[in-house]
């Protein structure tokens, strides 16, 4: 049976023996094994992650140190000091040393799974016509550079002087190909993953990376076979293109699906974190059982999830966290154990060395260079890819490990092949911090770049979920309303809770359920006509029937539990003055374990596009920011205006007992924090081109909310949107004397946002 060319190199690799006679191997580790492997683990993690953290100090990407570790532990010097305790140590033979290899592939595979998630597609895909060419330019010159340079090195370089072609073969894919993983990291280690030059060298590393497996593929081929086998060779490069256009299809449908099923059912961030490493597995196993390296199907399922709702940012720094704490330094550290300068200690090979990493570098930089020229790209952005691009890893180790396996490269062009490997590494993160001084973003990148870092760092962005019981219909689509403005850009997910007491006898709808059900009736066919027209919002319709001993409230809640970050709750004026805004709404408010947003409505409020001016009270707390993105992403959608207003509140006592210029100070003081507060609004207001007007007043104390509905009514405001605390009072809900007075005074509906961080659990 013929083996394709592909497979050879990874059945080379890891000494498996295709196509003999199987036979019954005790595969089991011995305790001696076990301890072994602790601590040649315990030893690569901590002196991995020591470098790393002083590389980082002395202002370089930690990759330098991890790699650096890795050649300190080696046989180049703790080898060189202690052969014996080095060969107990790291074992290059037998089971024992395909564990740390083990170990380090995962660490790669999470790599590039992060780096999908860190991807913005739709950089990529602007950048994908430059990418095609840089990363052509970026294989063309450094493989024909490395060709003629084979051809001119001392025959003593080769293992069999009848190979040369062969040879040269392989040092020319060996100066080709750019390592993917430490480009990736040195990316996230100078925080360059979200700039757009960013992108690019990601996109072109990818692009490169995967062609030089198929380049890869046919050298070794060719190297070990009379006849090249094409078919295999066919069946890889096309079976990766169908699975990335899976991927971008029905694979992305479907890991969405999958996605919201795990959540639901299970709810947390661990289930979906869980389902986040199978499926970035998966994607490896995929492109692994195609003959390619494992991390591109990673890599690719990593750039849909990045699409998912669902998959937060807290997964998203849990993946992160283990990935760069753990399994990338031990990935670093175990190439660099493979370099042993020992070897190639003599005049003749040094100047071979300095040959091979000279013309590697200066190829990759001319060939990049000239790619991103030919895409209409200016000098220092074609520098700086060039400078990324450099970057050589575990792809020339393969190289070479194959071609010394096969009889083509001696022990000392071995050596000299991962030396180039490791410093074109090294070298990558310095030459690519001084090209990128003379690039500056244009202005679309610095927009784009200071709106991540808003959203990043936004309140509203972070929901991702939401969740809407509903009455009626006006409720349901006002409560779409607010969210469709709320979601921006990007696709959020909402699920409209109808709880009905159909079903129920007469006896068990009487004021059983407070006014939570009114007697208009939820046409569901015009809502989901009304719905399906919103943007950016993928809706979900639940409908509840009430069993005989079943409140309300505790349907609302159990379904509240399911991950949501927003409950989006629609209150009328309460008749009876023992609760805020019924006995339903309060006791949702009070026990929901997400945010809770309340739209009171005093009188029938057809549209959230007539509320054309907000009147949003401040303090300047984080709570009362994240009313402000609220209030700024209303209107923002409806070309509304915002007064964000301060009220200083004063102690008459206190002027008694207090001299003038005191009292004139204090009231100073509080203004300038007044105005400060309302800067912080204006701030957010001027990120999305909506004007904020501040005013600040002066109310004396318990009279903060008489000053606001005052002024509210006098502007004639159409809405208020206030940030308000879940305080115990007897089991009732209670929000302090501000906002009791101006929920229960106000002429205009009230917007009231009650954070996460402000719940008081187990109110009875």
């Amino acid at each position: 049976m013929l083996i394709s060319p592909m497979f050879t190199v990874f059945k080379t690799l890891r000494g498996c023996d295709i196509g003999s006679k199987e036979e019954e191997i005790d595969v089991s580790l011995t305790a001696l094994e076990v301890l072994r492997f602790l601590l040649e683990f315990l030893v690569l993690l901590v002196c991995a992650r020591v470098l790393g953290e002083l590389a980082r100090r002395l202002n370089q990407p930690q990759v330098i140190g991890e790699l650096l570790a890795g050649v300190l532990i080696g046989p180049s010097l703790f080898g060189a000091i202690s052969p014996s305790l080095f060969a107990n140590l790291f074992p290059s033979k037998g089971a024992q040393g395909l564990l740390l290899q083990l170990i380090a592939q995962i660490g790669v595979i999470f790599l590039l799974l992060l780096s999908g998630l860190e991807t913005n597609l739709e950089v990529v895909k602007r950048k994908l016509k430059p990418a095609l060419t840089i990363s052509i330019g970026s294989i063309i010159t450094p493989f024909l550079a490395g060709y003629c340079l084979a051809s001119l090195l001392p025959a003593a370089l080769i293992a069999h002087p009848g190979a040369r072609q062969i040879f040269m073969l392989f040092v020319a894919t060996a100066m080709s190909i750019s390592a993917i993983p430490v480009i990736v990291k040195i990316l996230l280690d100078m925080n360059l993953m979200k700039r757009d030059i960013g992108q690019l060298i990601l996109a072109s590393g990818i692009i490169n990376d995967t062609i030089g497996w198929f380049l890869l593929a046919f050298v070794s081929g060719m190297a070990t076979s009379q006849n090249l086998q094409i078919n295999s060779l066919m069946i890889s490069i096309f079976g990766t293109l169908a699975f990335a256009v899976f991927c971008f299809t029905i694979g992305y449908r479907m890991i969405r699906a999958l996605t919201k099923w795990v959540d639901n059912q299970f709810g947390g961030e661990s289930p979906v974190f869980t389902l986040v490493v199978v499926l970035g597995l998966a994607g490896g196993a995929v492109t692994e059982a195609l003959h390619v390296e494992a991390f591109l199907g990673s890599f690719l399922v990593g750039i849909q999830m990045a699409r998912v709702p669902r998959i937060t940012r807290a997964t998203r720094i849990k993946l992160e966290g283990m990935t760069l704490a753990i399994f990338a330094p031990i990935f670093f550290a175990t190439a660099g154990l493979k370099v042993n300068i020992l070897q190639i200690l003599k005049p003749e090979l040094l100047l071979v060395l300095l040959l091979v990493i000279v013309t590697a570098s200066l190829a990759k930089l001319v060939g990049t260079y000239a790619g991103a020229r030919l895409a209409r790209l200016n000098h220092w952005t074609a520098i700086s890819l060039g400078s990324g691009m450099n970057a050589r890893g575990a792809v020339e180790i393969i190289i070479a490990t194959l071609g010394l396996q096969i009889g083509v490269l001696t022990t000392s062009m071995y050596t000299i092949i991962v030396i180039m490997a490791i410093a074109t590494s090294m070298m990558a993160p310095p030459l690519l911090r001084w090209a990128l001084r003379h690039v500056a973003p244009d202005p679309e990148e610095a927009e784009r770049l200071q709106r991540q870092s808003l959203e990043e760092k936004s309140f509203l962005y972070g929901l991702k979920r939401m969740l809407v019981p509903v009455r009626d219909g006006r409720i349901a689509l006002l409560a779409a309303d607010i969210i469709q403005h709320l979601s921006g850009q990007r696709s959020i997910e909402a699920t409209l809770l109808h709880v009905t007491t159909d079903g129920l006898p007469e006896s068990g709808r009487i004021n059983r359920e407070d006014n939570f059900h009114e007697n208009e009736k939820l046409n569901e066919l015009v809502l989901a006509k009304s719905l399906s027209s919103i943007k950016n919002v993928e809706w979900e319709q639940k409908t509840r029937k009430l069993k005989q001993d079943e409140h309300t409230a505790n349907v609302i809640l159990s379904e509240s539990e399911r991950g949501y970050d927003l409950l989006v709750v629609g209150a009328s004026r309460n008749k009876s003055g023992s609760s805020l805004f019924g006995h339903v709404v309060d006791y949702v408010v009070m026990e929901s374990p997400c945010n809770v947003f309340v739209l009171y409505a005093p009188w029938r409020l057809e549209s959230i596009s007539l509320l054309k001016r907000i009147l949003l009270p401040t303090t300047g707390t984080t709570n009362d920011l994240r009313t402000a993105e609220f209030a700024v992403a209303l209107a923002k959608a409806h070309n509304a205006e915002i007064t964000a207003i301060y009220v200083v509140e004063t102690n008459p006592l206190k002027a008694l007992f207090s001299s003038e210029s005191l009292d004139m100070q204090a009231m100073e003081s509080a203004e300038n924090m007044g105005w400060h507060a309302i800067s912080e609004v204006t701030r957010l207001g001027e990120a999305s081109n909506v004007p904020v007007n501040g005013i600040v007043k002066t109310g004396t104390g318990g009279n903060v909310g008489h000053e606001i509905v005052e002024f509210s009514n006098a502007s004639q405001q159409d809405i208020i949107l206030l940030n308000a605390e879940r305080r115990p009072a007897g089991g009732d809900l209670y929000c302090g004397h501000t906002v009791d007075r101006i929920v229960r005074t106000v002429k205009c509906p009230v917007g009231i946002l009650f954070s996460k961080s402000s719940v008081f659990q187990n109110i009875q």
